[in-house]
């Protein structure tokens, strides 16, 4: 259920000035939140294969609802956060990815379901919060360590504000988080500088990253053109994808432009269980790539299966619908 937001709201605004990272600077509204609000709007939705489509919810501190779940100590854990608009219960996307993980393998599928926190219009307020809600996300991670869940077996990954949520987890676990997938990571009002409000490669011992509309607002993309994982993949060389439409400037409610944003999702997904696979080709830039000069470079599989290789930034090609994987000669 929405919460509605209204003047009684807990929240308080202070007026900062603050440079964006486009180089336009304003004024913008800064908004503080009570942590203990932020954690009653924030929800941990459990499947495993026992209950593969009735969640069951998880709270940080509460053994006997841990218990009383299908949460498996011995196998493992897949987080997914969602971002601005979205939800972590009912949203296609959190779906489908669920339903890949679970038939892919025997884990643990945990929704980071922050909706009444995310809902439009409210952007600004929405990335303050996405920081408070990764810090609760890393507190249940500590959590069910406690209980005898291994560091090593969780994977974090976060869509749009969602990535940023997942770099605030892994910063606030006690440990390493071994993984965190970024798919295309929310750039407005974040920057390269401020790493503590952004995912960035402190967050994990490996931070992988899908780029499908990165680029500047103003030319109406809506994440991160800049590298900041271990691993950086740009299918389609990272601001437009196949399928989707032409990209309109300042239009940031385009459904075009959502198409873009969201395909990052969808290849993911897709990557779980996908026999071609997604081939990605180290290389300098897109233009490079598309001409053949990084043929005999390395190859890395965007993805789920995807590891840390010496080259930070890959390129690939898709197809314009599902299935997105496209055949190479390699």
């Amino acid at each position: 259920m929405n919460t509605v937001f209204t003047e009684a709201t807990p929240i308080k605004t202070t007026d900062i000035s603050l440079k964006e990272s486009n180089g336009t600077s304003g004024d913008l509204r800064i908004y503080d939140v009570d942590p203990a609000y932020v954690l009653e709007n924030t929800r941990f939705l459990l499947w495993t294969r026992q209950n593969p489509t009735e969640f069951q919810e998880l709270k940080i501190g509460d053994v006997s609802k841990l218990t009383e779940s299908g949460f498996n100590n011995d196998v493992p854990t897949k987080i997914f956060a969602h971002g601005f608009t979205d939800n972590g219960h009912s949203l296609k996307f959190v779906m489908n990815m669920r339903d890949e993980y679970l038939e892919r393998e025997d884990c643990n599928y945990i929704a980071v379901d922050w909706e009444p926190l995310a809902i439009p219009p409210f952007y600004i307020r929405a990335t303050t919060y996405s920081t408070l809600v990764g810090e609760q996300t890393g507190n249940l991670i500590n959590f069910l360590v406690e209980q005898g869940a291994d560091l090593k077996d969780f994977h974090v990954i976060g869509f749009s504000l969602g990535a940023h949520v997942a770099g605030k987890a892994g910063a606030t676990v006690n440990g390493v988080l071994p993984r965190i997938t970024g798919l295309d990571p929310a750039y407005p009002l974040f920057s390269m500088e401020n790493t503590d409000q952004r995912l960035d490669t402190t967050d994990a011992e490996f931070v992988d990253v899908i780029h499908t509309n990165s680029g500047l607002i103003i030319l109406g993309a809506l994440s991160f053109p800049y590298n900041i994982g271990h691993v950086d993949f740009y299918p389609n060389g990272g601001t437009s994808q196949p399928g989707c439409g032409l990209i309109l400037s300042l239009s940031i409610v385009n459904l075009s432009v959502v198409c873009h944003h969201q395909r990052a999702m969808e290849y993911f997904t897709e990557s779980i269980n996908s026999p071609t696979g997604f081939t990605a080709v180290c290389c300098d830039n897109y233009q490079m790539f598309q001409e053949g000069g990084c043929s005999s470079n390395t190859n890395a599989l965007m993805g789920e299966p995807t590891n840390k290789t010496d080259c930070v930034v890959f390129y690939l090609n898709t197809n314009s619908e599902s299935s997105y994987a496209m055949e190479t000669s390699n």
